[in-house]
Parts: C-alpha cells; structure tokens; sequence
C-alpha cells in the first residue's frame, strides 16, 4: 500500500493535514479488517503521523502571518474543552492580563479559576498556541535563564566571581558620598549600629536625600583584590555546571490577554461543549465547529459553531453569549451563512437572551431561537428544537 502524495505547493497545510489524516484514518480501518499487515500499517502510520504534524505545524506558522489560515484554525480549536476555560477566564476578568506565577522550580504557571471555582494551571505551550492563531496576544513579562545542561531554572544562580581568582567569597559594598560635606567612603564606614553617621563632619545621615549611592567596590575574601565590576555567571546546583550569558538557555516569560478583533467571535463558541456532548448522545453527529462547502463558482467554506446530522437532516447551529444580551449582528450572520449552506434546520442560541431586535429579526428570516442562562441549559432546549422539526 503506498501513500498517496500531493505538492506541498498546491494545497495549504491545513488542507494537506485533513488529506492525511483520512489517509491515517482509511489506513487505521484496513488494518482492522486485515487488508494490511502489521509491520506495513505501522510503518504507513509513523510516515502519516509524522507529516500531520509537519503540516500542523507548518498552519501555526503560516498563521502569524495568514489572517486567513489563522482564523481557520482559531475554528478548529475553539471547541476545545481547555481553550473554552481560557476564553471563559479572560472573559470573565474583562480587559486584564493574564500573569505567570512563579513556585519554587521557578517554571512559569498560569492559573485560572473554572466556572465551578476551582483552579486549574495552563501550560504555557497552549497560550503559544492561542497567541499564534490570534486568539490572545501576548507581551514580554520577565526573561528566565535556563540551565544550558538540563534545561531547567530551577537551580540556577547567578554568581559574583572575584576577577583575579574567581571565587564566589567575596564583600560587596556600596561607596556613599554625602552631599553637605562631600565625603566618599564605603557604607560600612558611615555605618555605626543601624544608623549612618559622616566620618568626617560627624552628621546622621536622616534620609536617602542626604547621600548618594555612586557605585560599589568590591574585595575577595580569598586572594584580597580590590576591584569595581565582578564577573557574573551562572551556576546550575542541579548539573554542578558553570555557565555564562552566551551559554545559557534564555526564555521569554508573557502575560496573554484576550485579542479584542475575536472577542466576538470567541463567544460564539463558548457552550459548545456541552451541546456537542448532548446531541451526541441523542444519536446526532456533531462536528464542531460545523463546516459545510458550499459548492459553486468557486467553493468556498461556511462555519457554524457546530453542526448535528442525523439520519439526511443536516441541523445548522451557531451560539452566542453575552454579559447582557446577545444583539442582532450574530443573528444576521447566521441568515447569511443559511442561504449559503442551505441546512435542513438552522438555530441560534443565545446566552443569556437575544436583545428584542435581535429576537425581532430571527422571526423575520424563520430562524429558530433557543435562550438559556448557561450552556447546559442551552444544550437541552436545542436538542428540543431539533427534535420537534
């Protein structure tokens, strides 16, 4: 059985990753009816496996530069159960960033609390990830120094070494001027118990604005040098490795926030777990989000937040929530995308409630509405809806 291949240059990555997981998929089922032998199928599925992912990661490439790839797969991701708590988190604390916090490893974490409260910590590949696709944007927080060995910050350290011998053990002290009598010395002169006293006109140093802090001189405890700049490196406790800035691995630490260009669009796939799961279970099969091609002069791609078909009955359903009420510009894009898809049902649901123009509107084009405080609750009346049609 061999592969069926196509120039990378003439479909896009997400295309060619669809094309290849059928093949993985088809593939999967001779197998199992034993049209293929094992040592064939499992070298045939490395090879499939290995340029899905080459083409998935080509698309998040492409991404930060594409709008158009970019958007596709912000559609595909959005049902996914851990994106949804994300959007849900951001959505909830309005136009705050999201920040790292750092435990003792001093791994960056980013916690969020779920719609049941508890507090769950996001990986920061799947922040990347969002970031790619413009689903969040990101901006530099703090910069972590990484182990060039074993690629951890945990036990790095930096180091002040002694310029003549390079050990650790030595004094560093801050050289005080004070600015009534300008006399210079180290602060372990003008120090006497917790206060600071002029050497040389015998005043107290009151506060910050009578001195200044115009450098430090440092001295090794081992060989006795005197110097001004120690030499900095870093020390991994971990691997006993000593490194410098050149060496070391550095990493970019970000706080995210919620891209406002999808803010709306974000919302209209919240929920959609919970419908997905509903109507799977009632016999439907869902596909979320729901992409139906409209063929034509030129095909082109219609997305609902999902769809559901059971038996020839293709439901089309798009869901929008809102702090408030759900207005009318989601409503007139469903009627839009109807007329081009041509589903045997259309639905709109609508968390909270739709706006009265909104619900005004949805009449006059026939398209059905369901309203519900939550996405559990909104799942249940859908599921109503396409049963009694």
């Amino acid at each position: 059985m061999a592969i069926m291949t196509s120039p990378e240059s003439a479909i896009d990555p997400l295309t060619e990753q669809d094309n290849l997981t059928s093949e993985l998929a088809n593939l999967e089922k001779q197998f199992a009816e034993r049209k293929v032998q094992e040592k064939e199928y499992e070298l045939l599925s490395k090879q499939l496996k290995g340029r899905i992912q080459k083409a998935e990661s080509n698309a998040y490439n492409l991404a930060r530069t594409n709008e158009s790839i970019a958007r596709r797969l912000r559609h595909r991701n959005f049902s996914n159960p851990e994106i949804q708590q994300v959007i849900s988190h951001f959505l909830s604390i309005g136009d705050k960033a999201l920040e790292p916090s750092f435990g003792p490893d001093r791994i960056p974490r980013y916690p969020i609390q779920t719609e049941t409260g508890e507090t769950v910590n996001i990986e920061r590949s799947l922040l990347q990830r969002m970031a790619d696709i413009g689903m969040v944007t990101e901006a530099l927080y703090e910069r972590s120094v990484s182990c060039p060995k074993c690629n951890s910050p945990s036990n790095v350290y930096l180091r002040f070494k002694c310029t003549q011998c390079g050990s650790i053990d030595i004094a560093i002290n801050r050289m005080i001027e004070h600015l009534q009598c300008g006399t210079i010395h180290q602060e372990n002169v003008f120090l006497v118990g917790r206060n600071l006293i002029c050497p040389t006109c015998k005043k107290q140093l009151q506060s910050a604005t009578d001195y200044r802090v115009i450098g430090v001189v440092c001295s090794c405890n081992i060989c006795k040098a005197h110097f001004e700049d120690p030499v900095q490196s870093f020390y991994c406790r971990a691997c006993k490795s000593d490194f410098s800035l050149p060496s070391a691995s550095v990493v970019d630490v970000f706080t995210y926030s919620m891209s406002k260009s999808v803010y709306n669009e974000a919302r209209r796939f919240l929920g959609v777990d919970a419908l997905t799961r509903l109507l799977t279970e009632n016999g439907y099969t869902v596909k979320s989000p729901g992409t139906v091609v409209v063929v034509g002069g030129h095909s082109k791609e219609t997305v609902f937040s999902l769809t559901a078909q059971k038996d020839s009955r293709l439901i089309a359903i798009d869901v929008s929530q809102s702090d408030t009420e759900v207005e009318v510009e989601p409503v007139l894009e469903l009627f839009v995308k109807v007329l081009e898809a041509n589903p045997t049902l259309s639905i709109f649901g609508a968390i909270p409630v739709l706006s009265k123009r909104a619900r005004d509107v949805a009449a006059m084009h026939n398209i059905l509405v369901a309203e519900a405080p939550n996405p559990t609750e909104l799942a249940i009346k859908v599921l109503e809806i396409a049963g009694r049609k």
